[in-house]
């Protein structure tokens, strides 16, 4: 989840058409806004009212780790709790970070920015972009334990379709950069300049294929990442994962990044959809 749409004063709600299409039941989004004062007095009032507004099947809440009274004012929503994981969120000042500041220079691997291969650079066609896209999105996330598949109501290939189509619609409303070793796609990381335009870029995926992992090229890939947000006059760059994801979070301090925010994920579900599995 984009860190401009976790940033905020209030408790928002939101439909998801693309989530209940996806995965066949109603679904929305509740967010608690970082900046929220939980400790106020009206706050539980207005979690309250947007939870009892909400008729949907499934309401995917986030809300601030810290805001630690949240789970139980959701719990008594009436609904069954599903935890879903959280999220962690790092972030690198660009130009005080030398392992950031450039690409490790090697002949084997090259970095394109796909609006370049989309302008039919070396004939390279849209479809062919799209096909690289979901190639490397399909295999880098194949196994990543996301917050849907702590559901047993949402499909995990469903689930994995979804990660691929937020690739390509990045590939119209934001930067992707795709890594090649040898002329073959291996990486690929999609990123999108916060909101107000100078405030961060942000990688909102980031991954390799799996012959391609454990050998030095996902960092290249980062300092791609912060070349690109040099190149937009952005010295932020955030990126975020499942908290659970150690081994990428190793390579980000290693670079230099540092952790800042983390965010619960919880399911609340309408009772009497979750399907009961026998011991």
């Amino acid at each position: 989840m984009a860190w401009d749409d976790l940033t905020g004063a209030d408790v928002t709600y939101a439909p998801s058409s693309v989530e209940t299409k996806r995965f066949g039941v109603s679904t929305a989004r509740i967010t608690v806004g970082y900046e929220l004062d939980t400790a106020s007095e009206s706050y539980p009032s207005r979690l309250a009212a947007v939870l009892g507004r909400a008729h949907d099947d499934v309401l995917i809440i986030r809300y601030p780790a810290s805001a630690i009274t949240v789970g139980a004012l959701i719990a008594g929503a009436g609904r069954d709790i599903i935890p879903a994981g959280a999220l962690t969120y790092w972030e690198a000042r660009i130009q005080t970070e030398p392992a950031l500041g450039h690409a490790q220079g090697r002949d084997d691997l090259d970095v394109v920015a796909a609006s370049d291969m989309l302008r039919e650079r070396d004939g390279v066609s849209r479809n062919e972009v799209v096909r690289i896209v979901n190639d490397v999105v399909g295999d880098s996330f194949a196994g990543y334990g996301n917050h849907y598949l702590a559901n047993p109501l949402f499909n995990r290939d469903a689930a994995l379709a979804g990660y691929q189509e937020w690739a390509r619609r990045s590939l119209d409303s934001g930067d992707t950069l795709i890594l090649f070793q040898a002329g073959a796609p291996i990486g690929l990381a999609t990123c999108e300049t916060s909101r107000d335009g100078r405030s961060h870029l942000e990688i909102l995926l980031a991954g390799l294929v799996g012959m391609a992992q454990g050998k030095g090229n996902y960092a290249v890939l980062l300092s791609a990442c912060a070349e690109l947000a040099r190149a937009r006059g952005v010295d932020r760059l955030i990126i975020s994962t499942q908290v659970h994801n150690t081994r990428v979070q190793r390579v980000w301090a290693k670079v230099g990044l540092r952790p800042f925010a983390v965010v619960e994920t919880v399911h609340a579900v309408r009772r009497g959809l979750i399907p009961f599995v026998g011991v």
